[in-house]
């Protein structure tokens, strides 16, 4: 779908009057991602990122998530919760002012990996790569991985792929990136760096967790596929970011957001024996236990109507995603680098 067909499609479809028993009866719950500072790429920024503030004000009811959980009465207006996930710095240093300026809460989703200076999360630094690897190519497990303009895609695909089906994942994936691929140091300006890709600090995480607007949750040590991660690494994902959580902002964690929103039977049960009681991911659902199988809906693009049409609309999506992901079971999951999801 091209970008202009989706976004009239999309300034059109959210203004259509929504049947009763098709519009949401619950909170909608949006998923953010990187909103960098500066745009770069194809995603948010801090500055189209106010403006879905704005247009959430003006068309929507904000607020906690744990109101999505309550079984509150509906109000007025449709409601709307914000969640953030992968603990950016952007989040802290961009999102968090503009939040406060209006009044709005939110839940930030947090790995621990990239809250050390100098690690980032593994589609981050895929991210990076494709985009500002400056030569034709470096050689990669004893082939030339050629970065040419016509083959670079295909071959981010290739390294992808590669990387998460090392095992064990997802530590030997982190280790190939850090002792076999180029630095990202080495040709990406630590600036954009630091905006794009770098983890909040504990201390911004404090910050966060201090501030009545804001609650922190879960979202493992390193942002594995947790399917792919064997069970006592699941319990380990899940339980030792729990604990950092709660050791750095002194406050209980129960909620946990699925990376990927990649997740079976096995990881909801270490999920629960890590002590969670809620789990979100992007429109999955396979009703084993439902507590742990809360539903969101992604935003990835700047267009005020898209993210209206995607609230609005969001039974209809959902609906129509896990029917999708139901006629699929069995197939392997391949994980799409962050920011070409639809």
């Amino acid at each position: 779908m091209t970008q202009y067909f989706r976004h009239a499609l999309m300034s059109v479809g959210w203004q259509c009057p929504v049947p009763p028993w098709v519009a949401p009866s619950q909170p909608v719950v949006v998923t953010y991602h990187s909103v960098p500072l500066v745009r770069a790429g194809t995603g948010l920024d801090r500055g189209a990122f106010e403006r879905h503030i704005q247009f959430l004000m003006k068309h929507f009811e904000v607020v906690p998530l744990a109101r999505t959980v309550s079984g509150d009465e509906p109000g007025r207006r449709p409601r709307v919760a914000l969640t953030f996930d992968d603990g950016f710095r952007n989040h802290a240093e961009g999102v968090a002012p503009i939040l406060r300026n209006y009044g709005l809460p939110a839940t930030f989703f947090v790995p621990t990996r990239h809250a050390t200076p100098g690690r980032y999360l593994w589609f981050a630094y895929l991210q990076m790569l494709s985009r500002y690897f400056p030569g034709h190519g470096f050689m990669f497990r004893n082939r030339f991985m050629d970065m040419s303009p016509g083959l670079r895609r295909r071959t981010m695909r290739h390294i992808e792929a590669e990387l998460l089906d090392l095992r064990p994942h997802p530590s030997a994936m982190y280790q190939a990136i850090d002792e076999e691929l180029p630095r990202l140091e080495d040709f990406v300006d630590r600036t954009l760096l630091e905006d794009c890709c770098a983890g909040a600090a504990a201390a911004q995480l404090q910050e966060l967790a201090a501030d009545p607007l804001f609650t922190i949750g879960a979202h493992t040590v390193d942002h594995p596929l947790l399917t792919r991660c064997t069970p006592d690494e699941q319990f380990r994902q899940m339980s030792e970011n729990k604990a950092w959580i709660e050791r750095v902002c002194q406050r209980p964690c129960d909620v946990i957001a699925y990376p990927g929103s990649d997740f079976d039977e096995g990881v909801l049960d270490q999920a629960r024996r890590a002590g969670f009681a809620i789990g979100f991911s992007d429109h999955r659902v396979m009703g084993y236990d439902p507590g742990l199988e809360r539903q969101r809906t992604g935003i990835y693009y700047p267009s005020p109507s898209e993210l209206g049409f995607k609230i609005r609309w969001s039974r209809v999506i959902a609906g129509l995603r896990n029917g999708r992901q139901s006629s699929h079971s069995g197939v392997a999951k391949v994980a799409t680098v962050r920011g070409t999801n639809a």
